[in-house]
């Protein structure tokens, strides 16, 4: 009984600028409801025994002993989740600029006491990207775990100036983490080299034909790697894309290239309503049966599109478009994660309320496209993204229940990383 008074004492009651992370060998949380993929209604009264870093067992309350080395927290009326993920970030675009080391642990501290316990970058400096990772990994900095991708696009993307300040010190196009491909390139190589940045996926991003990505994706998966891409790379389609095997692809709006060939052919101006989307050519049937086959996952970004109609109202038709692609894609079945997109304007927390309100995804459903199936995209779902025995223990705990209302998401009160526990400055 005293080892359960100081526990809570030392959690609850201590200043929160003092005491924002605690480490207990053994904790038992009491009283939760679990909320994940396998609980789509709140499992309610549920202790769940932590160990170090893992999950150790799950039980009714009172249904079992809890041993005496444990630290027992009272959480009656509380609601537990796994941490969230966004699927698409950008922390290292420009080190040298706006993503500087202490803009970005400031970020990434924010980010994972708001209840963000994973990101997947999706491309920027993987020099920089390689030591937050293992920082993060090790604890040395309060962030999320952090998986990054290695982009390959045709050699008329690296004029870009992100992919200039991206490989700051070398040579845009010529960097194993940012490399221009063409049909004469050394793909084994290249993969290899990509491997040889701790990347843990290939990101495609622009001026690619179906060909350069049957072979692109071919190469890394017999090397380990994942394949992730933008919906369109100019020459190569969306299914395209998914019958070579990538395993997501992102942008909503861009899934209109299935059935576009540019965006002057695709009539912003008209009001997207059931008539157009049913009766004026956009069948997306095919694709999305085709993405279900290959479970391939749909990385809507809604809020980046969103953020950009409110500054240039000539691209509304943009998120129109993304947003009901993403509710057809839904509605077919096919796979959806959260990801953001924006620079850290907004959480994921805004990209799944959003999911909700303005695609049409339920609850549970946005939840768990912000967990388990970014950790299907990811490969680590046998770790994370869901409140299971022998998972990581990386969970979200709530003051009030998001499938009421999406909002609650952001009623955190602790955060669970790796076994450690985070509280909310």
């Amino acid at each position: 009984m005293k080892f359960f008074v100081h526990a809570l004492f030392f959690l609850f009651f201590f200043p929160l600028n003092i005491f924002s992370q605690v480490s207990l060998d053994n904790t038992a949380l009491t009283g939760v409801s679990i909320i994940d993929a396998n609980h789509k209604t709140p499992l309610a009264n549920q202790t769940v025994l932590i160990s170090g870093n893992k999950i150790i067992k799950i039980f009714t309350d009172g249904t079992q002993r809890i041993p005496d080395s444990f630290a027992i927290l009272q959480l009656n009326g509380k609601f537990l989740l796994p941490g969230l993920m966004d699927s698409h970030v950008h922390m290292a675009t420009d080190p040298s600029g706006v993503d500087n080391r202490q803009n970005t642990l400031k970020v990434l501290k924010e980010m994972l006491h708001s209840g963000i316990t994973t990101v997947r970058d999706m491309a920027g400096d993987a020099r920089t990207l390689a030591g937050l990772s293992r920082d993060a990994l090790v604890g040395d900095i309060q962030s999320p775990d952090i998986f990054y991708s290695a982009l390959m696009a045709g050699p008329q993307f690296f004029k870009d100036p992100r992919t200039i300040a991206s490989a700051r010190g070398g040579q845009s196009g010529e960097m194993p983490y940012m490399r221009a491909v063409t049909d004469s390139t050394n793909m084994p190589l290249a993969i290899a080299e990509a491997v040889g940045t701790g990347a843990s996926g290939i990101k495609l991003y622009a001026d690619l034909t179906s060909e350069l990505v049957d072979k692109i994706t071919a190469e890394a998966h017999k090397q380990g790697l994942i394949v992730w891409g933008h919906a369109w790379v100019q020459q190569a389609r969306p299914s395209d894309l998914v019958k070579a095997g990538v395993n997501s692809i992102s942008h909503a709006p861009l899934v209109f290239y299935e059935k576009y060939s540019s965006v002057s052919s695709f009539p912003k101006r008209y009001r997207h309503n059931k008539e157009f989307w049913d009766m004026k050519g956009i069948n997306l049937a095919p694709l999305f049966q085709l993405m279900k086959q290959h479970n391939t996952i749909l990385d809507a970004t809604l809020i980046t599109y969103k953020r950009m109609a409110r500054r240039d109202t000539s691209m509304k038709y943009a998120y129109e478009t993304g947003r009901e692609i993403t509710s057809l894609a839904y509605k077919a079945g096919v796979k959806i994660c959260a990801g953001t997109d924006d620079d850290q304007e907004a959480f994921v927390q805004k990209e799944i309320e959003l999911l909700v309100s303005d695609a049409g995804l339920t609850p549970i459903d946005a939840i768990t496209a912000a967990t388990l199936h970014t950790a299907q995209l990811l490969k680590i779902d046998n770790k994370v993204g869901t409140v299971q025995s022998g998972k990581i223990a990386d969970l979200l705990l709530l003051n009030k229940n998001p499938l009421e209302d999406i909002h609650n998401i952001e009623s955190v009160i602790m955060v669970f990383k790796n076994g450690r526990i985070f509280k909310n400055d």
